[in-house]
């Protein structure tokens, strides 16, 4: 199963921060043990290659993670911008987030969706746009004027066309923007 692009990668993962204390500490041991313990035995010197080994894997471990991290970020300010100059472009837009979705089927989504402008949460049937929609994700669609009216209840359902939805970028990005 693939992974959702929209959701930001997580670095610091507490069996990575546990493994590397771990080893950090024990090679801060050996090497303590190999300095004063001079010349060593051969146990030390042996120690000393698996704790640098471990380090080593560690440490491209972290590097993958980092390198994650940076590419979902160039990702997502690459989303953001074109969805910023999508709405700048189009008069009239709405941002809804994708909060989840309840049934996927072969025509379109049940999804449960946030309109970002009122917070008003809603259930809506999504039909299938030219790319992927996952859970927090943020949308930018064009209202239906036939489903909303000024000064009248919202509908139970909202249907988002296909040719409705103009952009999609990563929600959490969305919320961070928010409070900036």
């Amino acid at each position: 199963m693939d992974t959702n692009p929209m959701v930001k990668p997580h670095i610091a993962t507490t069996p990575m921060v546990v493994m590397t204390t771990i080893a950090a500490v024990i090679l801060v041991c050996v090497a303590a043990i190999i300095v004063l313990a001079w010349p060593p035995k051969i146990g030390a010197w042996i120690a000393l290659a698996v704790v640098v080994i471990a380090a080593a894997l560690l440490t491209r471990r972290w590097t993958t993670l980092i390198h994650k991290k940076t590419e979902w970020q160039r990702f997502s300010d690459r989303q953001w911008e074109y969805l910023t100059r999508t709405q700048s472009e189009n008069s009239t837009t709405a941002v809804i987030t994708v909060l989840g979705f309840q049934e996927v089927q072969p025509t379109g989504s049940w999804a449960t969706i946030r309109w970002e402008k009122f917070g008003y949460v809603q259930t809506a049937w999504i039909e299938p746009c030219m790319f992927s929609i996952w859970p927090d994700t943020v949308l930018l669609i064009r209202p239906d004027p036939n489903q909303i009216h000024v000064g009248a209840p919202w509908p139970a359902t909202y249907h988002v066309s296909s040719s409705a939805c103009l952009a999609i970028a990563p929600a959490r990005l969305a919320a961070a923007r928010a409070t900036n």
